[in-house]
């Protein structure tokens, strides 16, 4: 029986890596071979494999990919956040270095139609809506976006000049970005958890909504519990992410 194309762990090379904040990093990857680009689905992740030096898997974890499908015709980028050994291994790579990639994965990806859109994001949860907003802006499509984004602190959040400059060119996207711990004076954005009267400021009317949540699981828990509050059906209306 010929093996799964999608188990098959394909040899990529590190093209970049790119700091987003003091723990948060962008790997870029290329395929070894071209036939082996992956093709995926805006939210899907990937198994990332890093290599012993006689070639043989290290270790491997699951990380969601960053980009756009439209735009990852030659390299795969993954968001990453530092935190136990994997990640530290995985943050000194240099260019050339080869990793093992398998995949793609998962069934969290874009919901069909052109119903609006609700996300809420917290920490490196962000990344397969990082993928989904590239791929909507890539095609053109006008769908509405309103992305709730938590961090502790500005410098906590990865991505946020690049959704705020998004956000200045597409009427269709709004970020509502929001911070936990250390608000700057001159931050215009919220600031605490996300909460009910939060969402009611920017969403007054829930109704046509679909709901996307990726972080860990007391957040989407309480995501969860505020749409509830708010007669949303989340069996139907909700789909969750688990991260980390």
């Amino acid at each position: 029986m010929a093996e799964n194309p999608v188990l098959k762990i394909r040899p990529f090379r590190v093209a970049e890596l790119t700091w987003e904040t003091a723990d948060t990093y962008t790997l870029h990857l290329e395929p070894q071979d071209p036939a082996d680009m992956i093709t995926f689905k805006a939210g899907q992740w990937v198994y990332l494999h890093l290599m012993n030096g006689d070639g043989t898997v290290w270790a491997r974890a699951a990380y969601s990919i960053a980009s756009a499908p439209e735009e990852s015709g030659v390299r795969v980028r993954l968001g990453i956040k530092l935190a136990g050994d994997f990640t530290k291994k995985a943050s000194k790579l240099m260019p050339d270095d080869v990793v093992g990639i398998q995949g793609p994965f998962g069934v969290f990806v874009l919901p069909p139609g052109e119903g609006p859109i609700a996300i809420f994001a917290a920490g490196i949860g962000i990344t397969p809506f990082r993928s989904m907003i590239r791929s909507l802006e890539a095609t053109g499509q006008t769908r509405g976006v309103v992305l709730f984004y938590t961090n502790k602190t500005v410098e906590d959040t990865a991505y946020l000049e690049e959704f705020d400059a998004l956000a200045k060119r597409a009427p269709w996207f709004k970020p509502v970005f929001t911070l936990t711990q250390d608000r700057p004076s001159i931050w215009p954005g919220e600031s605490g958890r996300i909460n009910g009267e939060m969402l009611d400021r920017h969403i007054p009317n829930l109704d046509g909504y679909t709901f996307m949540t990726c972080g860990p699981k007391s957040f989407m828990e309480a995501i969860k519990f505020m749409l509830e509050e708010r007669g949303v059906d989340t069996r139907a209306r909700l789909k969750q992410e688990l991260f980390g």
